[in-house]
């Protein structure tokens, strides 16, 4: 049967065939990346230890396994947490109609993953692409692969600056919440930088292609044709009574397709003197605030509430 026996290849048949009775209805697809134990590990390496191969062979022999076994528990950590955070009753066989080329593709690159947060972060790609197959954008496993976790840290406290814009009516009345990034970078740069979130840093994103960086001019939300507007940062509300006619400005960064499809996963964090920073980014873009305004909110668990004391 080849240089390491007929015994070997017996009891890795018999062990992955003895595991997959178990384990294959509820692995689907990703068995064995969930499925193969250390055993199978122990016992191909006892076989090279067995064998009459040369040393410097079985030298090569082991340290190629323990390479491959690195890939293998970086696959296996992946497709484990992928199982644990995917919606219940989600279908990781065949038949739910992920496609098996980027599966093959999507594995093949996780192999390479061993830092735990950027093994969250592929696990809950992966996991979202059995709930809903072919929503994942075609470049997200390169840029999944090129991105570093310093760089996933900064993408995070970007995903983390978002605020909610309220239009409203003639009348006065609320109109349905927007909720947006607002990355207010160019009354804050010193502030960014120390951040971790330099021009350099943000470039380095834009590059990747998670989102499109404007550090002068900024970018604006269109369809704001109502005089007046709310805007929740940092949990306060406020009433914008003044701002260039028929837009909002909404900071220095959008952010793409696959920017996007991250942000839905990303956890946010407490940014620090934030309220400030939009309020010095929204007055230099010609937004003016009401001194004060009759407005509260209530949130629950699902909606979010504005009406007038």
């Amino acid at each position: 049967m080849g240089i390491i026996g007929d015994e070997f290849a017996k009891g890795i048949t018999e062990l992955i065939k003895n595991e997959g009775k178990q384990t294959n209805e509820i692995f689907g697809m990703l068995f064995p990346y969930a499925g193969i134990k250390q055993k199978a590990i122990d016992l191909y390496l006892n076989e090279i230890e067995k064998s009459n191969l040369p040393l410097d062979t079985k030298v090569f022999m082991v340290l190629n396994t323990k390479k491959e076994f690195k890939r293998i528990k970086n696959q296996k950590a992946i497709a484990e947490k992928a199982i644990s955070i995917a919606r219940e009753g989600t279908d990781f066989s065949e038949k739910s109609g992920i496609n098996g080329d980027w599966f093959n593709r999507f594995m093949d690159s996780a192999g390479l993953v061993s830092s735990e947060e950027m093994q969250l972060i592929w696990s809950k790609i992966l996991a979202g692409e059995f709930e809903h197959p072919g929503s994942t954008p075609p470049n997200m496993i390169r840029i999944l692969s090129e991105i570093t976790p310093e760089l996933a840290k900064a993408f995070r406290i970007i995903c983390s600056m978002s605020v909610k814009f309220i239009p409203l009516k003639e009348n006065g009345d609320a109109e349905e919440p927007i909720e947006m990034i607002l990355v207010p970078f160019d009354q804050n740069s010193d502030i960014f930088q120390k951040k971790g979130l330099g021009f350099d840093t943000i470039n380095e994103l834009e590059t990747l292609g998670v989102l499109k960086f404007d550090s002068i001019a900024g970018y604006v939300s269109k369809g704001f044709y109502s005089s007046k507007a709310l805007i929740q940062v940092d949990g306060r509300l406020r009433l914008i009574e003044q701002h260039p006619e028929g837009v909002i400005p909404c900071g220095n960064v959008i952010l793409t397709a696959v920017g996007n499809s991250l942000k839905s996963i990303t956890d946010k964090l407490l940014i620090d003197n934030y309220y400030e920073m939009v309020d010095l980014f929204m007055n230099k873009h010609g937004v003016r605030f009401a001194k004060e305004h009759d407005y509260i909110i209530e949130e629950g668990d699902e909606v979010l509430v504005i009406r007038r004391s």
